[in-house]
């Protein structure tokens, strides 16, 4: 992959004309187009008062040690931002103004926490009935949370071994989808996945941080923002005239219209917080 130089890397911002460039994971668009994962993290900081020019580099295997070089060389005008996943919980986040970390595992984590969601109902479907749907998915999201909880403590426990408790490029893998109810996860195929596996694990979550969990905040995003959108679709099947509900679509609606000015928001305190230290 083609790397500058480090001035040429801390003068970049003035070709974009902004503050900072922002390196972050997601897969680079050719062109006009972006990253969803761009979209987020431009959204977070102007949304807070910076300026930003956002550039996918890939994998977090890239991303970590760009984060690592713009500390040990003191590049200015570069932030680097990236998943949580459990770096935090496995002691390996880095502490430093220009690094930013996603409030929940990921920015998928973090749109699915809090979005306007009568306004995604209203594009996909004609109903008076927003508030009372919108009780429903509430109801649904409080439930998930709590089975998550569970299913982030396993998944914790084998995180570092080489067979992994589900292949995490294909979160479909364990979903359910009956059609007939609501999604949730497969959780006795991640069971006997872990029997499977055997005794290994990286170490139990503390128990202490297992009864503050919040399973829709702290589990894999990607399998989170599915479950999420497949009870999306299960729900506004059942109303006529409704619109087909694609992934990539509702997901790119639910982070272009993400509140993060809303007062008492944890998420949106958080990275207020984070942009306060620059």
């Amino acid at each position: 992959m083609f790397t500058r130089s480090n001035q040429g890397t801390e003068n970049e911002h003035l070709f974009y004309d902004v503050d900072y460039v922002v390196y972050c994971e997601g897969k680079g668009v050719d062109g006009e187009g972006s990253s969803l994962d761009e979209v987020f993290w431009e959204r977070v900081f102007t949304e807070n008062g910076l300026s930003v020019h956002c550039k996918s580099m890939g994998s977090k295997s890239v991303v970590r040690p760009m984060a690592e070089r713009v500390i040990q060389e003191e590049i200015s005008h570069v932030l680097v931002a990236m998943d949580r996943d459990y770096d935090d919980m496995l002691g390996l986040e880095i502490d430093h103004p220009q690094v930013f970390y996603t409030y929940g595992y990921s920015w998928e984590s973090d749109v699915i926490l809090d979005f306007r969601f009568t306004a995604a109902l209203s594009l996909f479907a004609t109903t008076n009935r927003r508030n009372t749907i919108r009780a429903e998915f509430q109801a649904y999201r409080e439930r998930l949370s709590q089975n998550l909880r569970r299913v982030c403590a396993l998944d914790f426990k084998y995180i570092d071994n080489e067979s992994q408790l589900f292949d995490r490029l294909k979160p479909m893998s364990i979903i359910a989808t009956p059609g007939s109810h609501e999604p949730s996860v497969r959780i006795s195929a991640l069971l006997s996945n872990a029997k499977a596996i055997g005794s290994y694990q990286s170490g139990a979550m503390p128990s202490a941080t297992y009864r503050k969990l919040c399973g829709v905040r702290s589990f894999f995003g990607k399998v989170v923002s599915r479950l999420v959108f497949h009870w999306f679709v299960f729900r506004t099947k059942r109303i006529n005239g409704s619109r087909r509900v694609v992934y990539e679509a509702f997901m790119n609606l639910l982070t272009n219209t993400l509140d993060l000015k809303r007062l008492g928001m944890p998420r949106n305190q958080y990275y207020e917080g984070l942009v306060a230290r620059l």
